[in-house]
């Protein structure tokens, strides 16, 4: 285990959605897989924190107001190094997916996201989320 004590494959997650209490809820469960989180509730915070602090992975939903997750995708996209962006929305239609794809997500999760589901998005995004961000000896 690392000198900080954080597990080997620990990221740092920004977790984006309006619902204060699922942006809640999914940073306590993910920190209980041994991840560090920060939340923000709309776009324009997420992209406002991701400025500030370098995240592994930020976790957006997309409905949402003063800036959408597509919107601030787009804009997380222009950091060096981007964040790797995974969609957790309640929308999964064709057109949806297309778009995140097209926006550059590395996964697409659907509210609600079961447990194991979550878990092997991240472990399938986690080596590629510490490359990218030269996080693996942070």
């Amino acid at each position: 285990m690392p000198e900080d004590g954080q597990h080997p494959g620990a990221l740092r997650i920004l977790v984006v959605d309006d619902n204060r209490d699922a942006a809640t809820a999914l940073s306590i469960l993910l920190e209980l897989e041994g991840h560090r989180t920060r939340t923000a509730h709309n776009g324009l915070e997420a992209v406002r924190e991701a400025s500030r602090e370098r995240y592994d992975a930020v976790m957006l939903d997309l409905g949402m107001p003063i800036m959408d997750g597509f919107q601030a995708a787009a804009v997380l996209r222009q950091l060096w190094p981007a964040p790797l962006l995974i969609a957790c929305t309640a929308w999964d239609d064709a057109g949806t997916r297309s778009r995140t794809s097209d926006l550059g997500f590395s996964v697409h999760l659907t509210k609600p996201v079961p447990l194991e589901v979550l878990k092997a998005a991240l472990r399938r995004v986690g080596p590629a989320a510490k490359a990218r961000s030269g996080s693996g000896g942070r």
